[in-house]
This record gives C-alpha cells, structure tokens and sequence, in this order.
C-alpha cells in the first residue's frame, strides 16, 4: 500500500510531462555513450593534456551556464515551448558539428552550441513540467522520476554503447542529433494538444527587475552558491575522474570508467525511490544535508584507495551516488518551492548558474591532479562538500527567519 502512494501521484501526469520525461531518458542514453568519454577523444585525436581538456571542456559549460539565466528569464516573457523548440533546434546543428568536426575549433563551435541549446531546453522544461501540474506532491514527483529517467539513460549509454561498438566516438553525436529530431518532432505535435493546466500571468519585470528580486532573496542565492560547490565537487566523476584512471595507468580505461558510471546511474536507479520514501518526513534542505555527507565520506574514500584498487573506487563511486540520489532530486524541488509563480524559468535559469560548478569542476580537478595529484584532488572535494553542507544550514536558518 505504500509504495501505491508512493507513486500514486503518477495517474495525473499529462503527454507533456511524459514528453520531458521520455525524451530525457532516450537523449540522456545516446548522449552518455560519448560524452563522459571526451577527454579520451581529445587526448587520443587531438594530442591535448589534463589542463588543456579541463579548459577546453569547461568553457563551453561556462558560456552555458551564463546563457542559461537569461534563457530562464526569456521563458517566463515569451513561454517555455518556443524556447524549448528552437533549443532544439539549436541542439541538432550543434550536434552534427560535433560529430563530424575535424578540428578543435569546429568540436568547440558545436559544444558552445550544445550547450546554450540545453539552457533552452532543460530548464524551461522543469518549470513547464510544474506548470502542467497541480498539488506539491504531483510536481515533486514529476521532478523526481525526470531526474530517474535521467539516469536510466546515463546507465544504459555506456554499458550498451560498449556492446554496439558505439561508446566514445565522436560520430555518435550524430546519433544523438537524430533522437533530439524526433523529441522536436513530438513536442510540435503535443504542444498543439495541450496548455498549461493553469496559466500563470506573463511577467512583465525586466530583466534588472528580476535580477533586484533575486538579489533580495538571500536564501535563495545562498542555495545557488552551495549548489556551485556541489557541482564542482560532483563534476569529477566525468573528466576529472577519467583522467585520474589515465595518469594511474588502468589498462582499459574505458571499460573501467563505464563500469563506473553504471554503478553510478544504477545506485540511483535502485536507490532512488527508496530513498524517497525513507526521507519523505524531512525537509528538502535537511534531507539535501544528508547527501553532502555522503559526498564527503565518498571523496575521502578516492583519497585513501589505492590508485589500483578497482574495489576501492567502486565503493567510493557507490557512496558518492548514494550521495546524489539524495541531494540531487531535491535540488530541483527546493527551487520550485522557493520561485514564485510568475519567476519559475527565471529562478531555474538562476539556479543554473550554480551549474557553473560543472565548467570550473574539469579546469579545476585537472589544474589539481596536474600539479598535486590524486589525493590532493580528492581532499579539496571533500572540503568543498564541507562547505556545501555549511551554506545550506545558514540558507534554511534565513529561510525559517523570513518565513
């Protein structure tokens, strides 16, 4: 009966919601079987170091990330759906670039393309899900199994991209521009089924107005901090965590690192509603708290395992996921709850910009492991987790304050 209520609120999602969530897990599949995988394409085809591929990964990131605040605000003036289609779009040329690109230059173009076009999808995307909905449990949920079908996709990419012969080619980008073709497809004809249960007022606010009222909610922006942090610790386990099996030598890097990410997206897989219900009594900053300790128990876990210990990363890469499915979920949730109504793409775009963390994650973790090596890399995670946990303690005690 429990886990009947647990997902009871299921029967109210709607063709757009289910939209989201589906094309999420399919491009989410295609996408993992090449991406985690870039930094050995850049160092086999195109001859770049750990700094060099943490620079060249991180910048595209950058420009996302900034792109994406604005991107939020321009959802709330204009309406998610146009955002969503022409971010689509933007992500098939992007795609192709990168899967025929025979230069650095032209593999920078599509990434900076890609990953504008995912400010313009993803974000107006959770907050077009919430609007679909009504009741808090309904669009908890709906955040929730988006999140799932997410890590479906990051589980099964590599471990069936290995079995096709398709994991860490560049041409799969074009495959992957070819499922994002059929999502834009699908949204053009389900957009035109369905509206917004409830249509919220479009906001008027300029953008420096909007700015002002983030500026003036100080849990918010503390929440936003924290979650930098977060990223940049958790971002490791693509590039940094990559290149540390490379410099300790692993045979068969690739299939190591696979096996990596599908403990990664299976802890979750398994964990996730579990999980879900066992902390359901607790507060989502609280129950966020709680996955930052498992961050840091994890990254003191790859700081003391030997560097050839299979065993030993695995475990610290299940406690590090343990971590995520309990912090990550609830991030998207706490934002939600904190955005007004007629701000939602803006505060989703603002919380974005603690995305940030995943462009200064791979220039930072190579910076470290370049010139410090292993430990030294996996130590400053486990003190910036620390950190995380701090700044949200002090965000929920302004919030309790202001409530």
């Amino acid at each position: 009966m429990e886990k009947i209520l647990i997902f009871a609120p299921l029967k109210h999602f709607n063709l757009t919601v289910w939209l989201v969530i589906v094309s999420t897990l399919i491009s989410r599949f295609a996408f993992f079987m090449v991406w985690p995988f870039l930094a050995i394409i850049l160092h086999n085809k195109f001859g770049l170091n750990e700094f060099q591929i943490g620079a060249f990964i991180a910048f595209p990131i950058f420009v996302g990330v900034i792109s994406g605040f604005y991107l939020g605000y321009l959802s709330d003036i204009a309406g998610r759906r146009k955002i969503i289609i022409v971010g689509l779009v933007i992500s098939i040329i992007s795609l192709l670039t990168m899967a025929f690109a025979t230069s650095p230059e032209f593999l920078m173009l599509g990434m900076l393309g890609q990953s504008i076009a995912r400010g313009m999808v993803e974000n107006p995307g959770k907050a077009l899900m919430t609007d679909m909905l009504k009741g808090r449990a309904t669009k908890d949920m709906a955040l929730q199994v988006r999140y799932f079908a997410l890590n479906v996709g990051a589980a099964a990419g590599p471990l069936i991209g290995i079995n096709i012969g398709l994991t860490g080619q560049q041409t799969t980008f074009a495959l992957v521009a070819a499922i994002y073709g059929v999502y834009m497809l699908a949204a053009l004809v389900v957009f035109r089924i369905e509206t917004p249960l409830k249509r919220t007022k479009a906001n008027q606010q300029t953008l420096g107005e909007v700015i002002r009222v983030l500026r003036a909610d100080h849990a918010f922006l503390l929440f936003v901090f924290a979650s930098l942090f977060a990223f940049t610790a958790y971002g490791q386990i693509d590039a940094g965590l990559l290149q540390y099996l490379r410099v300790a030598g692993f045979s068969d890097i690739i299939k190591f690192y696979a096996a990596l990410i599908l403990i990664n997206a299976g802890t979750i897989i398994i964990f996730q509603f579990p999980m879900l219900k066992l902390m359901s009594n607790i507060a989502p900053l609280h129950r966020a708290g709680i996955g930052v300790l498992m961050f840091i128990v994890a990254f003191i876990g790859f700081a003391l395992a030997p560097v050839d210990s299979q065993l030993g990363l695995m475990v610290a890469m299940f406690l590090l996921s343990l971590g995520e499915v309990i912090m990550f979920p609830t991030l998207s949730i706490i934002v939600d709850r904190m955005a007004p109504e007629h701000l939602k793409g803006s505060y989703f775009g603002a919380a974005a910009l603690g995305a940030f963390g995943f462009s200064l994650a791979p220039f930072l973790g190579g910076l470290l492991l370049h010139q410090f090596g292993g430990f030294t890399l996996w130590a400053v995670m486990a003190t910036l987790s620390a950190l995380v946990g701090g700044l949200f303690f002090v965000a929920e005690k302004m919030r309790t304050t202001t409530a």
